[in-house]
């Protein structure tokens, strides 16, 4: 890379990073090619980006912005990831694959809302429920309480018809 290539690097990085709302550094040993390919794509489809980063170009990256404590634990191969969408689903997106057993991965650091979070508590985010997930079993507890009522109003009028039905019956028993 010669010195343009190194300064559009991190400006690229630099834009694609200030607007995220999760991001790991992530170290990887012994990784194939196709292990890698895989690991990038799956990646991508549930929009989590993912950069090689040389380390003199990532803590370039990370002077003065919000992730420059990320920095110091640039050593070795990493690789950074980084999402501006929902933190928990890029939680989940990569301990996907740090779970999976012939797949090195260290995962160093990392920033969720704003927060400097270590591999524990990014393992912890990861066990949440996503956004959407959220948003569902809200809408079904903002359904339950009027469903519940109607099936209320359902029932009284049968119980009713039954109990009306019964006490027929038994006049018509005591009248034969």
């Amino acid at each position: 890379m010669n010195r343009a290539e190194k300064e559009t690097f991190v400006s690229e990085l630099v834009d694609g990073i200030k607007g995220a709302q999760a991001l790991a550094l992530v170290s990887f040993n012994k990784i194939t090619v196709e292990q890698m390919t895989s690991f990038r794509l799956s990646l991508s489809k549930q929009q989590v980006r993912a950069k090689v980063v040389k380390n003199t170009l990532g803590k370039r990256a990370f002077k003065g912005t919000q992730f420059e404590e990320l920095a110091q634990d640039l050593k070795g191969p990493s690789i950074l990831l980084y999402s501006d969408g929902d933190p928990v689903v890029t939680a989940k997106a990569i301990f996907e694959w740090a779970g999976k057993e012939d797949f090195n991965l260290e995962i160093k650091k990392g920033v969720a809302l704003g927060q400097l979070m270590s591999n524990a508590q990014l393992k912890a985010l990861s066990l949440l429920p996503g956004r959407n997930e959220l948003f569902v079993s809200f809408l079904w507890a903002l359904k339950a309480a009027p469903t519940q009522f109607l099936y209320a109003l359902q029932d009284s009028p049968k119980k009713l018809g039954y109990a009306l039905q019964a006490l027929k019956e038994k006049k018509e028993k005591e009248s034969n």
